[in-house]
């Protein structure tokens, strides 16, 4: 502790005469550099508010102040560009300061900048050098509960920006880390108190990105409500609906992948070659501790409806038009066609008929029960309170390309192994006289080898039909002579793309694609509509299995696919492996 303090205090001590160029760490190949304060050549500086709802919330601690942190010193390092941050919550203005007197302490820098050690890099004195001198002050509290606090973070955004003389104000970011049943008011509120306004001196007024993170809604009724309102008081351009797996490195690699490979793959993806495509979430966490969140929304509203859904669109996409990935078209046209063909897919899939009575099977981990009663300080009746932690469903689709495969879900919490994959399989014959996979590994055990964690993988030798494959950006094959496993370069893997503190999140990549106003990796209004109309069926089949008492229970660190029913009357059992 006495070594830490006395290196803290050189950090502060010395950052006058260290305040120069210098590069920090590399992202993406970008070398970053924290520069001089003043502005090069007379350059304007401009400034982005970010204001986050919900800023004292998990969600907020885990990844978004950290998050925050790396896109204030990556615009100051390479774009002129100033972040200021409003964090919002339901606190008063003398809590909320002790909040950031307590938040924004040494273990805060230890994650964004690294563990002090006796030998202090250079590195290291710039970054805490920024978080204490500019990102901290950067940082100002407001309550953000009732309209007229709205009314007075309006208040302080204007006199902030009038006060800013070396620069303009190039927009403002909305982030709602709150419950989804506050959505609709803060999102008018929003509208009504802190969208920015055009100066008399500006072209245009600056921009406004709201942030709205999945679930959108508990079910089609809600979700199109919400929508609905939404769309009068936004742009297209204005509501980012986010899902966070759509940061995760191997989705954006997957999807760089089949975007670089879409003529080649597109003739064998589609069911005269694909038998089934499998999405498979599943965890060794309980829900301990989570349950105030997890029981009003079950597995298939937390993890099915958002995430797997999302993964399937991903997984289907080499069946999409390859024109649609021509270079001639802008990003914006670009991502419209990409959700146009996903939404096309979507309203495509359906239970199948024979499955109509029982479209999901579900389960419940054996414990979950305590971990209720613990945790909402209640007793229930263990045989009368259900909420699936595990659920497998199949769906089919009615597109032509579609009509003879087989889509499965299948996701649960409380399990033997941590895994997300997707899985392809061709029908034999295609590549070679038996079954082939193609597979894509997202997460694995947490203390997997990288490139057993985050891969893409063939199980038989393609080159001789798929000769030309391009491998995406920043990815490898395992064995140059055997080209059947893709993995990220080292590079990749979090050893060197951040060298301090915590490792880049999905997030890191998400926020900064809001920064640039890219939508390509966000749900449309659509879509999210187009998703619900899917799973509402989907989700009153599950809460019904409770009547009929169709369910089964599992113990922890098992499969729930191969548990017993908890009721004799329960139908067929479930066998089928993932």
């Amino acid at each position: 502790m006495q070594r830490r303090l006395l290196s803290a205090a050189l950090v502060l001590s010395t950052f006058l005469s260290i305040f120069v160029r210098t590069t920090l760490f590399t992202h993406s190949a970008t070398a970053l550099q924290i520069p001089s304060q003043s502005p090069v050549n007379g350059d304007m500086e401009q400034v982005v508010n970010v204001i986050i709802a919900g800023a004292t919330g998990d969600l907020a601690a885990k990844y978004l102040w950290v998050t925050m942190f790396r896109l204030a010193l990556q615009g100051k390092s390479t774009s002129r560009r100033t972040f200021r941050f409003f964090a919002g919550a339901s606190d008063s203005l003398e809590r909320g300061r002790i909040w950031h007197k307590n938040f924004f302490d040494e273990k805060f820098a230890e994650r964004v900048c690294g563990v002090l050690e006796d030998n202090i890099s250079a590195g290291q004195l710039k970054c805490r050098e920024f978080l204490e001198m500019e990102f901290k002050q950067n940082v100002q509290y407001a309550p953000l509960r009732t309209k007229n606090n709205y009314r007075e973070l309006g208040r302080r955004l204007a006199e902030a920006n009038e006060n800013f003389t070396s620069g303009s104000e190039e927009g403002r970011i909305v982030y709602l880390a709150i419950p989804p049943q506050f959505f609709l008011q803060s999102c008018e509120l929003i509208h009504r108190y802190l969208r920015p306004q055009r100066e008399e001196t500006e072209a245009a007024a600056p921009f406004l990105r709201v942030v709205v993170e999945k679930p959108f809604g508990r079910d089609l009724q809600s979700a199109h409500k919400l929508a609905t309102r939404l769309r009068t008081i936004y742009t297209n351009d204005e509501l980012f609906v986010m899902d966070h797996y759509a940061g995760k490195p191997v989705v954006h690699a997957i999807r760089n992948y089949f975007q670089l490979n879409a003529a080649e793959l597109h003739p064998f993806w589609n069911s005269n070659y694909i038998h089934d495509i499998r999405i498979e979430m599943t965890e060794t966490a309980t829900l301990q501790n989570r349950v105030r969140y997890f029981d009003s929304a079950g597995i298939i509203r937390d993890i099915m409806v958002n995430h797997l859904q999302l993964l399937l669109n991903v997984a289907v996409a080499p069946s999409f038009d390859p024109s649609i990935y021509s270079t001639a078209h802008s990003s914006d046209a670009f991502a419209s066609r990409v959700h146009d063909a996903q939404i096309r897919f979507i309203e495509s899939l359906h239970t199948p008929s024979q499955q109509m009575q029982q479209p999901v099977f579900v389960a419940q981990y054996d414990e979950y029960a305590a971990h209720y009663e613990a945790e909402m300080n209640q007793s229930i009746d263990e045989s009368d309170h259900f909420t699936p932690t595990a659920a497998w469903i199949e769906l089919a689709s009615s597109l032509e390309e579609w009509r003879n495969t087989a889509f499965r879900l299948a996701a649960a919490k409380a399990t033997a192994e941590r895994l997300l994959s997707v899985t392809v399989t061709f029908r034999a014959g295609v590549f070679q006289a038996q079954q082939c996979f193609f597979a894509v590994i997202i997460q694995r055990a947490l203390n997997a080898n990288p490139s057993e964690g985050h891969r893409i993988e063939w199980s038989c030798d393609v080159s001789k039909v798929l000769p030309d494959l391009q491998l995406p950006s920043g990815w490898e094959y395992v064995d140059v002579d055997d080209q059947r496993v893709i993995t990220s370069k080292k590079d990749d893997h979090g050893t060197a793309t951040w060298e301090l503190g915590n490792k880049p999140s999905a997030y890191d990549f998400l926020l900064r694609e809001i920064v640039d106003g890219a939508i390509e990796h966000f749900a449309d209004l659509d879509e999210v509509e187009a998703a619900w109309t899917l799973w509402t069926p989907v989700v009153n089949a599950a809460e019904a299995t409770l009547d009929d008492r169709k369910y089964v229970s599992y113990p922890i660190g098992t499969s729930p696919w191969y548990s017993k029913p908890r009721s004799s009357e329960t139908s067929q059992e479930f066998k089928e492996e993932l």
